[in-house]
């Protein structure tokens, strides 16, 4: 059997310092020419001026229970809760809520447990301030 090659040189060892300051590197060169490309007026995706006139969001309560808003009655489980949130949001949108109404009528379909545990948050603080959340 034929004796192994070995090497007469050292491989070089690279650090985790240097791996980390490789990679900022990478990183800052690649902000710069983001940055650059921005603020190129040649952009196709700058946008400088208005996009179009902002909706005014002024939707009521009646409004918002025409929109059919599905009922939570707490005992369902998280993935209800999720879909509730959705559906929710889904009705905001439709009926033009403005933010500001959003916990009000949110609130307004609770029912049970959920309901319950909503007066239960809401006494201390008092309403007003409860329906302030976000």
């Amino acid at each position: 059997m034929p004796p192994k090659r070995t090497s007469t040189s050292e491989t070089p060892s690279i650090t985790l310092a240097a791996i980390q300051q490789l990679i900022n590197d990478g990183i800052s060169s690649a902000l710069k020419a983001q940055d650059a490309s921005m603020a190129s007026a040649s952009n196709p995706n700058r946008n400088t001026g208005p996009t179009g006139t902002p909706l005014a969001k002024t939707g009521n309560y009646k409004e918002f229970v025409s929109c059919q808003p599905f009922y939570f009655n707490g005992t369902e489980g998280a993935v209800s809760l999720i879909r509730w949130f959705e559906r929710t949001e889904l009705v905001f949108s439709r009926s033009n809520s403005a933010e500001e109404n959003k916990v009000t009528f949110a609130t307004g379909t609770l029912t049970n447990d959920a309901l319950f545990w909503w007066n239960a948050y809401a006494q201390p603080i008092g309403i007003d301030q409860a329906n302030q959340i976000t």
